[in-house]
C-alpha cells in the first residue's frame, strides 16, 4: 500500500509492516503506523501514522538510553499485545528533539511495548516510576566526554 506523509513524501509499505495500536498513542485517534528508519538519524526511528500524513512521533528503542530499563507488563497489557511467555517485546521511547543534541529528552514514564511478532503495541503509562517524561537521552557520562567546553547553561563552545 501506498502511504502519504509530509516528511518523506509517498512510500510504500507492506500491509505486514503496519502496526496496530488499538488504543492510539495518548492524545491522537490514530490506530495503524509503521516504523521508518531513515539513515540519517540513526538510532532513531520515525513511528509514521498511515492514517494521518502529518502524525509522526521520532521515537528510540529504550536499550539506546536506559541499558537497564525494564516495564513488567500487566495481564490485561500482555493479552491486548497477544504475548506470550517468551514472546520478544520492544519498548521504545518518544524522543523531544532539541538544537543541542545533548539537551534530548525521551519518555520512559510512558514507553510504547510493540510485540514485532504480531505488530501490536501498546503506549504504557507507568506510574509511580522513577523514571519521567523528559529522562535525558545522553547520560552525564558521554556529556563529560563530548568535545568542546559547556557554560553554566549547558551549551557547549568551541574547544
Amino acid at each position: 500500500m501506498n502511504v502519504t506523509t509530509t516528511r518523506f513524501g509517498e512510500i510504500a509499505v507492506e500491509e505486514a509492516k503496519i502496526i496496530t495500536l488499538p488504543d492510539g498513542m495518548l492524545g491522537f485517534s490514530e490506530k495503524r503506523f509503521v516504523l521508518l528508519t531513515p539513515q540519517n538519524i540513526t538510532p532513531f526511528c520515525w513511528l509514521q501514522s498511515v492514517e494521518n500524513p502529518e502524525l509522526a512521533f521520532v521515537v528510540v528503542d529504550t536499550k539506546e538510553c536506559a541499558s537497564d530499563y525494564a516495564v513488567k507488563l500487566t495481564a490485561e497489557e500482555s493479552e491486548k499485545l497477544c504475548v506470550n511467555d517468551g514472546d520478544e517485546v520492544v519498548l521504545l521511547a518518544v524522543v523531544t528533539m532539541a538544537s543541542d543534541p545533548f539537551n534530548i529528552t525521551v519518555n520512559l514514564q510512558g514507553p510504547i511495548a510493540l510485540n514485532p511478532k504480531r505488530m501490536l503495541a501498546k503506549q504504557i503509562v507507568l506510574e509511580g516510576s522513577r523514571y519521567t517524561t523528559k529522562h535525558p537521552f545522553f547520560d552525564q557520562a558521554a556529556r563529560s566526554k563530548a568535545p568542546g567546553k559547556r557554560n553554566a547553561s549547558g551549551e557547549v563552545t568551541a574547544a
